[in-house]
């Protein structure tokens, strides 16, 4: 079975990450990445060998349907919004079977930019609608589709992550000295994108109020994107410049999360199931605040992970406070969360997931 992925090249988030999985070790498959453009993702997969071809930057993309005859592809796996948007454009021209993997709710995609948000969200809808066949990375993205009326056959897929993969490279005390932490410090890190859905305003807010009362804490902030400006004027604006940390992109993360104490993730939403940032975590024995997003109330419970109840400011001070005043709890709850990840987000799952799907689809 020869499966295409159709993705942006310069994708660097959660979806890059789940595509590079299944193409690196869905072994029942042959796996082809096929990226939209360059960036990241295409740079990525060239250099940890993945079979990968660049298509052209654009919509009517003949060379998609060339590519998809020439080497008799039985399944297309489209990710994104611009994916979606190119298979309306040629689904009446490819010979193979298709399919999106839907990693986010397309109705907050674009937030962050008001033109894009009111041009592109409708596009993305649209894109979607073209496809009979759904694979979502959430029981919460299944829910979407169900309630805006999105037909066809529809199946949900949890993240998946590979332990022996995920490997810390630069010590504790490094990272902390460069980043200017004393040891002493309790610091919390949050990974991802620097987005309005990721709801960084709430959690440096918070924070200030947490620091307030207790000096020896710290936040690490690693990401970037379109608001890294206007946080950092936040930040000064609180005055917590010596407090608060902007890492900007880091292309191995998780040595800054196994440098913390524990990982925070105040996103309003979050498509994938569980958010890669908490398998991560789990992977370096590390706990997770988190806010109840990506069914995470389904796959946790409070012996691993510290739920806010509500996405409010004084809530997150608020968890972010009893986790700081029970510091003795979450060494034991990072060591369960390792083993839920090891056990139940593991890849030979994740991929025979999508094998059984692809197999549905073709009638096999």
């Amino acid at each position: 079975m020869k499966v295409l992925h159709i993705i942006t090249g310069n994708d660097n988030g959660g979806g890059a990450k789940h595509v590079l999985n299944i193409c690196k070790y869905s072994i029942d498959c042959e796996n082809i990445l096929g990226c939209i453009g360059e960036g990241y993702l295409y740079s990525k997969s060239l250099e940890e060998s993945v079979n990968t071809i660049m298509f052209p930057n654009k919509i009517s993309n003949k060379e998609i349907i060339n590519f998809v005859e020439e080497n008799k592809i039985d399944i297309m796996n489209f990710h994104g919004a611009k994916a979606f948007l190119i298979h309306r454009f040629l689904k009446n021209k490819i010979k193979a079977a298709t399919l999106a993997s839907i990693h986010s709710d397309y109705r907050y995609d674009f937030l962050n930019n008001k033109i894009k948000y009111l041009l592109f969200t409708p596009l993305s809808k649209y894109g979607l609608k073209s496809f009979e066949n759904y694979m979502c990375i959430s029981n919460y993205i299944k829910d979407v589709l169900d309630e805006n009326g999105f037909k066809g056959d529809k199946a949900v897929i949890n993240n998946g992550i590979n332990a022996e993969e995920i490997k810390v490279t630069v010590t504790k005390e490094e990272i902390r000295k460069t980043y200017e932490i004393s040891e002493k410090d309790f610091v919390f890190v949050s990974v991802g994108r620097l987005h309005p859905i990721k709801n960084h305003q709430s959690l440096i807010k918070s924070f200030s109020k947490l620091r307030n009362e207790f000096k020896d804490t710290k936040l690490v902030i690693v990401g970037d994107g379109a608001l890294r400006e206007e946080l950092k004027e936040l930040i000064k604006k609180l005055d917590l410049e010596n407090d608060v940390v902007l890492t900007g992109f880091v292309e191995n993360p998780i040595n800054i999360v196994n440098a913390c104490d524990i990982s925070i993730l105040t996103s309003f939403n979050e498509g994938g199931s569980p958010p890669i940032v908490i398998l991560e975590s789990g992977l370096v024995k590390k706990s997770i605040i988190s806010t109840k997003v990506g069914d995470i109330e389904k796959n946790f419970d409070e012996n691993t992970v510290f739920i806010i109840d509500k996405n409010t400011e004084e809530e997150i001070y608020n968890k972010m406070k009893e986790v700081y005043l029970n510091k003795d709890k979450i060494d034991c709850m990072g060591e369960e969360l390792y083993k839920e990840v090891i056990k139940n987000y593991n890849m030979k799952r994740f991929c025979n997931t999508y094998y059984s799907f692809y197999k549905k689809i073709l009638g096999c």
